[in-house]
């Protein structure tokens, strides 16, 4: 699940929603604390291998349906909860390394980084480049709609 605050995936839209907000805030904070000298970073990271996968729990009034209700079954809901349980059978599915990580934030700061996001991993570098290329399809798609609406 890469670069969580900038993607929104299938059955996860209050989480996405949670991260967009945070991403919009500190893009907001980066503007505002300027005119202070002080900078902020959106740190992105990628999949590192931590315990995350391990913490998924299953509502017990789920278990017989491997996590969803009835209601899902066939539908994005169901493939992510599967999804996810497959990652978590898997011990090292993630190759990013934490500490390089951690390294890389501390060394953004104290180097006082030129940029508001620093994205970690290649598997980041690869969902940013998708989410910026679907971005600007769009864009492409509806650019004479766009300029057509002013007076």
């Amino acid at each position: 699940m890469p670069c969580k605050r900038f993607i929104a995936r299938p059955a996860r839209s209050i989480y996405s929603a949670s991260k967009f907000a945070i991403e919009a805030v500190h893009e907001s904070l980066s503007h505002e604390l300027a005119t202070f000298g002080i900078k902020v970073l959106i740190v992105e990271p990628g999949a590192f291998r931590t315990p995350f996968s391990s913490r998924i729990l299953t509502p017990a009034a789920h278990e017989q349906t491997g996590g969803f209700s009835e209601e899902y079954k066939g539908t994005a809901v169901e493939k992510m909860v599967s999804g996810m349980k497959a990652v978590s059978s898997i011990p090292d599915f993630a190759k990013g390394d934490p500490d390089k990580a951690a390294k890389a934030i501390i060394d953004a700061v104290r180097d006082g980084h030129d940029y508001l996001r620093l994205p970690l991993g290649p598997d980041c570098v690869v969902a940013l480049e998708d989410k910026i290329g679907s971005l600007q399809s769009d864009l492409d798609k509806t650019r004479a709609v766009c300029m057509a609406t002013d007076f």
